[in-house]
């Protein structure tokens, strides 16, 4: 682990330390807190929809709104993630700035790997980000709610929630991934950068991989199974599997849990290959 992310786990486990059990056991932090008027949160991608019913409880009504949606919403906010898709992005800054909660604001960004001027939008894929993204959507929650005694509690609350379920779940696969042994993931598309960094990985998408001059052991994995990458993965004498992973089209399904099925996947492969979504079935 590096030494960023062991202080930032070391200090989530002296701030959190009353929290860790209502996180583990599915406990209710605030269910001795008053609970404040509900605010409204739009949203445009899953991670932030996701984010907003956690941390919002029975003090938040979410709604999910398409790109032509978004400058026509009445929500108190409106969050999301920059640079998924670009008309909600074009959207996004007709509205009142108050109203608009970018949740990569306060995270660290990567140049995408198709161009380097454009920030690597899948920030959610680093389960420190997402505690990160928590706090950003946690603070603006409790500051658009009218009772802000209230609000600042029963949000703040569930924040701090999110934030060390989140950390645990890193620990997690800190764990699990550290004693990998093959450091190139060839994926089939350049959606885990952030997963990448933060596993001390590296990721080439599969259309640069050249296999012939560098063989690399390593697992292939589509969700739609395409002949192309089963070939290549046959060809180059690496396995290929098939992995459910949290979609747009599961808005049940659990950001963090998706984090750790993940890894188990990756983790039980002792030559520590990667799984991917296909770019059909990214989240969001």
């Amino acid at each position: 682990m590096s030494p960023r992310r062991l202080a930032a786990a070391g200090l989530s486990v002296l701030a959190l330390a009353g929290c860790t059990r209502g996180v583990v056991e599915g406990g209710d932090p605030t269910a001795s807190a008053g609970i404040p008027p509900a605010v409204t949160v739009a949203t445009a991608d899953f991670p932030s929809f996701w984010l907003a019913e956690k941390i919002g409880g029975d003090a938040v009504e979410v709604e999910s709104v398409g790109p032509s949606e978004v400058a026509g919403t009445d929500a108190d906010l409106f969050a999301y993630v920059p640079g998924i898709d670009a008309e909600v992005d074009a959207a996004a800054a007709t509205l009142p700035a108050d109203r608009v909660v970018d949740l990569s604001e306060d995270v660290s960004r990567i140049g995408s790997p198709r161009d380097v001027e454009v920030k690597d939008p899948y920030i959610w894929f680093d389960p420190v980000n997402i505690s990160t993204m928590a706090q950003t959507l946690g603070t603006a929650m409790s500051k658009a709610n009218p009772a802000a005694f209230e609000a600042y509690q029963f949000y703040g609350l569930r924040t701090i929630s999110v934030q060390s379920e989140a950390l645990q779940v890193d620990q997690r696969l800190q764990e699990q991934l550290n004693p990998c042994r093959v450091a190139t993931l060839v994926v089939e598309a350049p959606v885990l950068t952030y997963f990448a960094r933060a596993y001390a990985f590296d990721q080439v998408p599969l259309i640069s991989w050249e296999p012939a001059n560098d063989p690399v052991p390593a697992l292939y994995y589509t969700i739609d199974a395409e002949a192309a990458v089963r070939k290549a993965a046959g060809a180059n004498g690496a396995q290929s599997i098939g992995v459910d992973t949290f979609t747009q089209s599961a808005p049940e399904d659990d950001l963090l849990q998706g984090l750790l099925d993940l890894g188990d996947e990756v983790a039980r492969h002792q030559n520590c290959p990667l799984v991917t979504p296909s770019s059909s079935d990214r989240p969001g």
